[in-house]
């Protein structure tokens, strides 16, 4: 997906995944063209579709995918930001463009706490925190804010009733993480 934000804070998002040969490719450039245009900011969120490793490539609109970002990469003097949560799929050449990689490590104790404070007061069940709660939001492994917001729009569709009942759904959602992770499957890392 690529975002365009301008002065007067309007989004555009355009998909760039085609089913049509060669389109992606196309797409990939267009993107590339209109932020040197604008002067803009590039953001490809999920940007492991477009930067797997070529070894494992098992068609060749794989490779010319990659190759294409590759060579707007090598030629865009912008800001181009790419996200991924698999970065070691991503093409080594891929890697070597970047100046920065950061990583964003999950929530501290204390985050969690502050976290769950908002989330449970845009629920409308702050008055149900207890600090027995608040602890064991803190002893929560490798919880990110992706967590609390997955649990905060399972309230759609059945209402967290009190703070305790929040922390489960929490809790029972880093367990599923940690069962995926210990069988070699990162998520939300």
């Amino acid at each position: 997906t690529l975002m365009r934000s301008s002065a007067a804070s309007d989004v555009y998002k355009r998909q760039l995944l085609s089913c049509w040969v060669g389109a992606t490719e196309q797409n990939i450039a267009r993107a590339f063209e209109e932020a040197r245009k604008d002067d803009a900011v590039l953001l490809i969120d999920e940007a492991d579709s477009f930067l797997q490793d070529r070894r494992g490539a098992g068609h060749s609109w794989e490779v010319t995918q990659v190759n294409e970002v590759l060579t707007q990469m090598e030629n865009f003097e912008g800001v181009f930001i790419a996200t991924t949560n698999l970065i070691k799929t991503l093409d080594q050449a891929a890697l070597r463009r970047f100046d920065m990689k950061l990583l964003f490590k999950p929530l501290t104790a204390r985050q969690s706490r502050e976290l769950f404070l908002r989330h449970a007061a845009t629920l409308g069940i702050a008055d149900t925190v207890t600090e027995a709660t608040l602890a064991k939001v803190g002893a929560l492994d490798n919880v990110t804010p992706g967590d609390f917001a997955a649990v905060a729009r399972q309230s759609k569709f059945a209402a967290a009733a009190t703070a305790e009942d929040f922390h489960a759904r929490l809790k029972a959602d880093c367990e599923l993480k940690a069962e995926k992770e210990a069988r070699g499957h990162k998520i939300g890392v």
